[in-house]
């Protein structure tokens, strides 16, 4: 009876030990706050997919199309607790200027649809780039991307290269990293963070503003004096909408690498790519290796940077940004003067 009775409390302790995460689960989802939509200028859209409502971001009108008729700029945020198109919230209004612009959020981020079930993986947002440019952007599009959103959009310019026409690439992962399948290890891990009550406890730590804080001053930003606190409120508001847990999940159980190293290789689209100096998650030593796969391939440096040059030094960024599609749409225009205009495959 003793042993019975031994049982019973250590049974009693646990269930009110995941009541007790519950309760604090539920109330840090009560106090979370809306992110904000008003970062980005132009117009909110939603565009209907597969799996959910995408939402985005469009501006750049007559003006813009009369002073650069050419293709518009489509803007690909990387992946992390509390990413979203915000992240090119410097960017965005300065380029739509000279551009049609389009910034999305990734199924799963931002305000777009968080649905528990859909499969989250490299090949689902290959899918959703590729449907986004064709059912959206008008079929073929100049892309802004990052991290990993970067490795997804040169599968897509690989596997589709009518929808990519020329490409800013910021610190790519998916070469020596995040570049391999999760194995039983990473399925259980996956299982685990998806538990309703103790994968939500660890979500919740991992997302905490503290934690958030710290990450971005150790790892996103040279200047931690960026690191704001409507930049981390922003990042925690949008990490603890409901359901921004699933993407996350199997982002940190390795479904959502992506090898890109031999897409990036076959690829003759024009490209750049944009390091951060000081860049300690993706160290510039892996854009060296980059450029030698693929001789087409510019360089562009930030120093006094990470991983965020568009946000660190956005002036700048701006500027490589506007000279290099406009030089592209030169050159597409002078392409379909002479008839050589890229085709479409199966044309």
């Amino acid at each position: 009876m003793g042993k019975l009775g031994n049982w019973w409390k250590t049974l009693l302790a646990g269930g009110a030990g995941v009541a007790a995460l519950a309760a604090v689960n539920a109330s840090i989802q009560r106090r979370a706050l809306e992110p904000d939509d008003s970062a980005l200028g132009g117009e909110a859209k939603l565009f209907t997919w597969k799996y959910g409502e995408i939402f985005y971001k469009e501006a750049g009108g007559a003006s813009a199309r009369v002073n650069n008729p050419g293709l518009p700029i489509v803007f690909i945020h990387g992946i992390d607790a509390g990413m979203s198109s915000f992240m090119w919230r410097k960017n965005f209004d300065e380029l739509a200027k000279d551009f049609r612009v389009l910034a999305f959020d990734l199924l799963g981020f931002g305000f777009s649809a968080k649905p528990p079930a859909a499969p989250y993986s490299a090949d689902l947002y290959v899918e959703l780039i590729s449907d986004f440019i064709r059912e959206v952007a008008g079929g073929r599009a100049n892309v802004v991307a990052s991290s990993l959103g970067a490795s997804y959009a040169v599968r897509v310019a690989d596997e589709h290269p009518e929808l990519i026409n020329a490409m800013i690439l910021n610190a790519p992962a998916g070469y020596d990293t995040m570049n391999t399948r999760p194995g039983m290890t990473g399925a259980a891990f996956y299982g685990l963070l998806q538990s309703p009550v103790l994968g939500t406890s660890f979500y919740n730590v991992m997302a905490s503003e503290r934690s958030i804080r710290d990450y971005a001053r150790r790892t996103l930003f040279y200047d931690y004096r960026r690191v704001t606190d409507r930049l981390v409120a922003h990042l925690y508001a949008t990490s603890h909408q409901p359901g921004a847990q699933h993407a996350i999940a199997a982002f940190m159980s390795g479904y959502l690498n992506c090898d890109m190293s031999a897409s990036f290789a076959r690829l003759d689209q024009p490209i750049v790519l944009v390091w951060g100096k000081q860049d300690v998650s993706t160290p510039l030593s892996k854009a060296v290796e980059l450029m030698e796969s693929n001789q087409t391939a510019r360089l562009h440096i930030f120093d006094f940077c990470r991983v965020m040059p568009e946000q660190e030094h956005p002036e700048r960024f701006n500027a490589l940004t506007r000279e290099f599609f406009t030089t592209q749409t030169q050159a597409d225009q002078h392409d379909e003067r002479a008839g050589t205009k890229y085709l479409a495959a199966g044309e």
